[in-house]
């Protein structure tokens, strides 16, 4: 049994996960065109039966840290780790043990704006697998002894964060304050608050028809309605309160040997998808690390910057982070804490004004096909892409169409999409040794 942090579709960002599994046989793989339905009990069901030896299968709630309150901070952390405790249904060992003699594979992962129980498996076995899934994602019962069990490992998680992460983790808290603004991880104030009424009434509020979808590749339709038709959750479509970008600052001083910055202004959002294509667009076309190894960065952002570090080492990237209603656009700079001063400054400089050339655009949008048509070879990719697709959009498309959508896109609607970016105001997040680090007020 295992769980993961965080997971980014395409257009949310770069994100890097380790996959392992072992086919029985070698079967050809055709991939068919996706196809997806919304069923009487508004759970949303897609699938794409590309005839492979392993199939996947997830439970999605639209229900992420975004939907926690300020008292309830920490109960997705939470949940994520009690995927697979003891259900209503069978205990926590009948889980792991049925799981692992089947030769499966069942992960939890959260985001901000949903948490998804997957199942990875051979076809022979799915049908009997598909039992445990189902409890695991909808017949939790939150043991209070199970649950404070889990205590150590929430501590040692916390303990573990790299700055990488962390630093995201401070520049939403910046950015959002509440909603997109909560955190992945359980403040630490929060640890042993979280107890078993509270995940329940979490699950039993925001884990329902309306913002469930079962999605699966691997796997034909009728094997997924037929499991999406006996889900037992409720019918209750409960509207999420609007994440209001209020820009800030937080800074975390540490003794470390390196300081990390993270500034952004408001992105866009996915309702809007030529907006977000051409975000996506412009964050690659801006730059986002090399592209061949021992390489070196040619985005626009990184030349700039460059000039102002002399024989320094220093780390830079952009990043892109959309959600449902509003989003993050900003760059992620790691450097010696002697350099942070100027070159956050010369980074900051170069994000109010996103310059670009046709060129850049073009090879932004090259960069970001590339993307799409390396992840359709990946399984649990195209996965989580029709996870997002069944969720937000209550339909779904291959890489063909978003490749049609890309080249759709000029440079004229990536030049506007930046005009509005750099309009807004600034959030700012740092950590690490902070002694040259220019507050936000010093920036703008």
């Amino acid at each position: 049994m295992a769980c993961s942090v965080v997971r980014s579709s395409l257009l949310r960002g770069s994100t890097i996960r380790h996959y392992a599994a072992a086919a029985t046989a070698q079967v050809s793989v055709h991939a068919t065109a996706p196809e997806c339905q919304v069923l009487s009990n508004k759970v949303t069901v897609a699938t794409q039966d590309s005839n492979s030896p392993i199939a996947q299968v997830s439970i999605v709630f639209r229900a992420g840290s975004r939907n926690e309150t300020y008292d309830t901070q920490g109960v997705t952390h939470t949940l994520r780790i009690a995927a697979g405790l003891s259900t209503s249904c069978s205990s926590g060992f009948a889980i792991t043990r049925n799981i692992q003699q089947l030769g499966g594979n069942l992960t939890a992962i959260v985001d901000r704006e949903s948490i998804a129980y997957t199942l990875q498996i051979t076809r022979n076995n799915l049908s009997e697998a598909l039992q445990f899934l189902e409890h695991v994602a909808t017949k939790q019962v939150f043991k209070p002894w199970e649950v404070s069990d889990q205590l150590p490992r929430m501590e040692y998680e916390l303990a573990s964060i790299p700055d990488t992460t962390l630093i995201l983790e401070l520049l939403h808290k910046a950015a959002f304050r509440s909603g997109l603004g909560y955190s992945l991880f359980s403040p630490k104030h929060q640890l042993g608050k979280i107890g078993s009424e509270t995940l329940q009434h979490f699950v039993s509020t925001w884990f329902t028809g309306p913002k469930c979808a079962v999605v699966g590749t691997g796997v034909p339709l009728s094997e997924l309605t037929a499991l999406a038709n006996n889900l037992e959750i409720g019918t209750e479509d409960r509207a999420v309160e609007p994440s209001r970008y209020g820009g800030g600052e937080l800074r975390k001083e540490s003794a470390s040997e390196l300081t990390t910055v993270a500034v952004a202004v408001e992105g866009v959002n996915l309702k809007n998808e030529k907006d977000a294509l051409a975000c996506a667009v412009l964050q690659r076309a801006c730059g986002t690390g090399t592209r061949v190894k021992w390489g070196q960065d040619v985005g626009p952002l990184y030349k700039q910057v460059s000039s102002n570090a002399g024989s320094e080492p220093f780390g830079l990237s952009t990043f892109n982070a959309s959600y449902s209603d509003s989003g993050l656009f900003g760059f992620i700079l790691c450097s010696s804490p002697n350099t942070a001063e100027s070159l956050t400054s010369a980074a900051c400089e170069w994000l109010k004004s996103l310059k670009l050339s046709d060129s850049d655009i073009a090879r932004g949008k090259a960069i970001l096909k590339a993307e799409v048509l390396s992840q359709a070879d990946s399984g649990f990719a195209v996965l989580e892409s029709l996870q997002y697709q069944a969720l937000f959009k209550g339909q779904v498309s291959g890489p063909a169409s978003l490749i049609a959508n890309i080249e759709k896109v000029s440079a004229s609607d990536v030049k506007s999409v930046g005009q509005k970016l750099v309009s807004g105001s600034l959030s700012m997040a740092a950590i690490g040794d902070l002694k040259t680090v220019p507050y936000l007020d010093q920036l703008k």
